[in-house]
């Protein structure tokens, strides 16, 4: 079984019930027999609002590797997910992040950002999309900080 293509919504709407979709929205597309019989459209699901379902055609959708719709999943602001698509730096530099890079991390609390060693890259069961798992390399009280995080 191939996994099923996903989609980024760029604020779309349907035309028999208008639905809103926000920028940054997930969506992908439901199985094949779900499909039109027109080739230039395609029906859509949302990957986190189950209920909102939409067929639209293909010209108005961005097509995502599993990679990429999975670092964006796991930011939870649909306009930072949009503005992480949008500057293709942002989403390179999530792909190649992996296991010992050392990173700068921004920490509520603090002005300047912190220096960290990335340790764990991947999908956690409490939270949806690939998540990072790093340890900051600063003292506070005698002690190190590890933090989970999203890309952004």
């Amino acid at each position: 079984m191939q996994p099923r293509e996903k989609y980024l919504a760029l604020g779309l709407s349907t035309k028999s019930s208008p639905t809103q979709v926000l920028r940054g929205e997930l969506l992908e597309a439901l199985p094949e027999a779900e499909q039109p019989s027109d080739g230039s459209r395609v029906s859509l699901v949302g990957i986190e609002r189950k209920s909102l379902r939409l067929e639209c055609p293909t010209v108005d959708l961005n097509r995502l590797s599993d990679e990429e719709a999975n670092l964006l999943l796991a930011i939870s602001s649909l306009g930072e997910r949009y503005a992480s698509f949008i500057d293709r730096k942002r989403l390179d530099f999530g792909r190649r992040l992996s296991p010992e890079n050392q990173v700068f991390v921004s920490v509520k609390g603090f002005t300047k950002e912190l220096p960290g060693v990335v340790w764990y890259k991947g999908e956690l069961p409490s939270c949806p999309g690939t998540m990072f798992g790093v340890e900051l390399i600063v003292g506070i009280n005698s002690c190190v900080l590890t933090t989970v995080c999203s890309l952004f």
